[in-house]
């Protein structure tokens, strides 16, 4: 043999230490860059809920003025107008400003031929604009005008004035306790099939002594998560109690009311009787873009919100595209709107799957989800896993829902 000849085994046990050590650091270094990616995202998440905390609480703080319970109080007017309402069957308490006013019309559209909604009405208009159009469109309709300079503008999910139209609502709520009206809190964005006065909540044998009865955000009996756009509240100590609670805290801390208000009702110290909708009744957006949520259902809700959506300024184009259209911009209302909307929501219920007819042409559309609807189902299902057991209920209910915003760094 050659002493140039070198064999290839040998050659390869000959390579130099240095290539190899080079190609496990490479290595080492591509791992650690990624864990630096991912930590520099999740701090970056994390600082974003922090500084959005920030700002929405320091907004509530500045105009905390605007919305105290004492001020309602105080007011001749607001306190006639409550009177007014009845005390031996519940009120539809509806809100709004200006940017909600289309979604409201079309909502009114809807249910102008159910018996009894518009003249259970009490809209609760937040500036003039809105008031103003209201009158002009829907003269019959009761109104409330409250003005608030810091709630008259838009405001979507998580920001300061979502925040503080929470803290109004519940200062509102404990107005209308105090003066002992029993009422449904309800929201424009929901399609009614149904009337939802004719809901026989006391089939329900836990809600026939229950202080309030919310909607649900899924429909597993073991998930207690409260939705929070519906509720129906008696004038009862507990759910004086409970308002008070609610109020206290999120106008100091930022949290989403719906998680604060479970965490009330598994208090049991709070000493307030909740109830529950079934969600096959009230249900909301998970109806529509999760089919096997209604596998083995042969019933339509009477209700479905459109909720799930952190941009709220587009949302009434969407549950128009969707196929639920009532009114034009100038709330005049589509006669035949209310029999094609029924035709859709049948038609799903019929056929179980993720798409469906228009029923006034024929034509085939797809539904699809927004990036904060897949958010917020990500995160409902980590919670009725979270359900099942007592200990991280006991975990929800003391730690997650006290600080629901910043568990949820990704919305």
């Amino acid at each position: 043999m050659e002493s140039g000849n070198i064999p290839k085994k040998k050659a390869d046990q000959l390579l130099p230490e240095t290539s190899k050590l080079k190609s496990v650091r490479n290595t080492k270094f591509f791992k650690l860059s990624t864990w630096n990616v991912v930590g520099v995202i999740f701090l970056a998440l994390v600082g974003r809920k922090f500084w959005m905390g920030h700002n929405a609480m320091k907004y509530v703080q500045e105009c905390s003025s605007e919305v105290t319970l004492e001020k309602m109080m105080e007011s001749t007017y607001l306190r006639r107008t409550i009177q007014a309402l009845p005390s031996n069957k519940p009120s539809l308490v509806l809100i709004l400003n200006q940017y909600a006013l289309n979604m409201t019309l079309n909502w009114l559209c809807n249910t102008k031929h159910m018996p009894g909604v518009h003249s259970s009405l009490l809209i609760v208009t937040m500036d003039a604009v809105a008031d103003r159009q209201l009158e002009e469109i829907w003269p019959n309709v009761n109104r409330l005008n409250w003005n608030m300079p810091c709630l008259s503008d838009g405001f979507n999910y998580g920001d300061g004035r979502y925040q503080l139209f929470y803290v109004f609502r519940g200062n509102l709520a404990q107005a209308l306790i105090e003066h002992g009206k029993p009422f449904w809190m309800i929201q424009q964005d929901t399609y009614w099939y149904k009337n939802l006065l004719n809901l026989d909540v006391n089939a329900e044998s836990k809600n026939i002594n229950a202080d309030i009865v919310f909607d649900r955000a899924a429909e597993s009996d073991a998930s207690k998560l409260i939705a929070g756009g519906y509720f129906l509240v008696r004038p009862t100590e507990g759910s004086k109690r409970f308002f008070t609670a609610l109020v206290n805290y999120i106008q100091d801390w930022y949290v989403p009311d719906n998680a604060y208000m479970t965490s009330l009702c598994a208090d049991s110290a709070l000493e307030v009787k909740c109830g529950f909708v079934p969600f096959s009744a009230l249900t909301n957006w998970i109806w529509f873009f999760q089919p096997n949520r209604r596998a083995g259902s042969d019933k339509v809700p009477m209700l479905v919100q459109f909720d799930g959506d952190t941009k709220l300024g587009g949302k009434l184009a969407k549950i128009r595209d969707l196929g639920f259209n009532f009114s034009d911009d100038n709330g005049k209302c589509f006669t035949d709107a209310i029999g094609d909307a029924a035709k859709i929501v049948e038609l799903l219920v019929e056929q179980k799957h993720n798409s469906t007819s228009d029923a006034s042409n024929g034509t085939e559309w797809k539904i699809s989800r927004s990036y904060s609807q897949w958010q917020f189902g990500m995160y409902q299902a980590i919670i009725d896993q979270l359900y099942k057991f007592r200990i991280t209920e006991l975990f929800l209910n003391k730690i997650v829902y006290p600080f629901a915003y910043y568990f949820m760094i990704t919305l």
